[in-house]
């Protein structure tokens, strides 16, 4: 399945207009925001006996308010660059992340960073401004601007 990857907008909402473009442009089967899940998220949140069920955690968290939601660990928040914790499902779950800059769309092991969207303090890019498309069956992805 091709997929169109919208990362972190940083307040700039003519990002929007360009996925509108892209999603004309390159027809994805389906066009995401950001959102990366890690283990010891899903096992303190989700009932034991879902945990081997992908779209039952994936139900589970889509239900959550502010309380589960609004914290480091949480599928929003969490920043596996900094973290070396066992990501949820890692061979058999691609996951992307955004919300921590990088320089260039990376890839290790089942996990994508993507934020190149992002600025410095003088407002200059920090990344290579491009959205990503992945291809979920053959993990492989590739940046267009």
């Amino acid at each position: 399945m091709k997929v169109l990857v919208i990362p972190d907008v940083h307040l700039k909402p003519w990002m929007f207009q360009r996925a509108s473009e892209l999603m004309k442009e390159i027809k994805p089967d389906r066009t995401i925001c950001l959102m990366d899940i890690a283990d010891d998220f899903v096992r303190r949140y989700v009932p034991a006996g879902k945990y081997n069920d992908i779209d039952a955690v994936v139900d589970t968290i889509n239900g959550f308010g502010c309380g589960e939601m609004w914290q480091d660990a949480s599928p929003i928040w969490y920043r596996p660059q900094y973290y070396e914790g066992k990501m949820y499902k890692p061979r058999k779950l691609l996951q992307v992340v955004g919300h921590t800059p990088v320089e260039g769309i990376t890839r290790k092991g089942n996990l994508i960073s993507c934020d190149v969207f992002s600025t410095d303090s003088e407002g200059k890019p920090i990344g290579t401004q491009e959205f990503m498309v992945i291809d979920t069956v053959a993990w492989e992805y590739y940046g267009i601007r």
